[in-house]
């Protein structure tokens, strides 16, 4: 027990930390192009530089921070070229995934069911934090329905990237909440029905539109 914990600990204190700059990052507390000061960010976050440095490699390897010489860590600036080529690639793993799930029962269909409800409930308080939260549960609770873990992976490294830019477009929830919902109650209906064309389709747009 004792190696376990000496073992999974340093990881878990990693995670949690890049969490956390992550969602600096989302709630722009980090601005794109800006240098990460390390002494100042271990300060505000309450950890050592080791699990911040490592923190820091993670997210540079989900594209969201890079390494300069000279400079060390920056927060990444995509430009709507590399943006628009993110949501590309996100639509052709998506696509995958979803061409793969198998047909859900009836706790996982639960599962979806609780996540559109925690996340109207986030648009309701204008929470953004709270809404990209439940939006990523509800969407992933679907992706999960594929066993193509490579995929996943990948959407997952691809989702963080354009959570930024949908952060940012998201400013004024409540003028795209009722966009959302519709969008979510289709989804939700096609995945019951076991319509893979029509979720494909409503996940399609769902995603142009800047909101999934």
């Amino acid at each position: 027990m004792t190696s376990y914990r000496a073992d999974t600990e340093p990881v878990q204190l990693t995670m949690q930390v890049a969490a956390k700059i992550r969602g600096l990052i989302v709630d722009q507390a980090l601005l794109p192009g800006r240098k990460i000061h390390q002494v100042d960010l271990s300060e505000e976050l309450g950890v050592s530089r080791s699990p911040l440095r490592e923190a820091l490699r993670v997210l540079e390897a989900e594209g969201l921070v890079s390494h300069r010489a000279n400079r060390g860590y920056v927060v990444v600036r995509l430009g709507e070229d590399d943006l628009a080529q993110v949501y590309q690639m996100r639509g052709l793993f998506e696509a995958e995934l979803l061409r793969t799930i198998v047909r859900p029962d009836s706790r996982v269909l639960a599962i979806v069911e609780h996540a559109d409800a925690r996340m109207n409930e986030a648009i309701g308080r204008l929470d953004i934090d709270d809404y990209l939260r439940w939006n990523r549960e509800f969407h992933f609770a679907i992706f999960d329905l594929s066993t193509l873990r490579q995929f996943k992976l990948g959407v997952q490294r691809l989702w963080r990237v354009s959570e930024v830019h949908s952060s940012s477009l998201l400013s004024n929830l409540s003028e795209a909440k009722e966009e959302i919902r519709v969008d979510h109650r289709s989804i939700i209906d096609a995945l019951t029905a076991f319509d893979v064309d029509r979720l494909m389709a409503v996940n399609d747009s769902h995603r142009l539109a800047g909101l999934g």
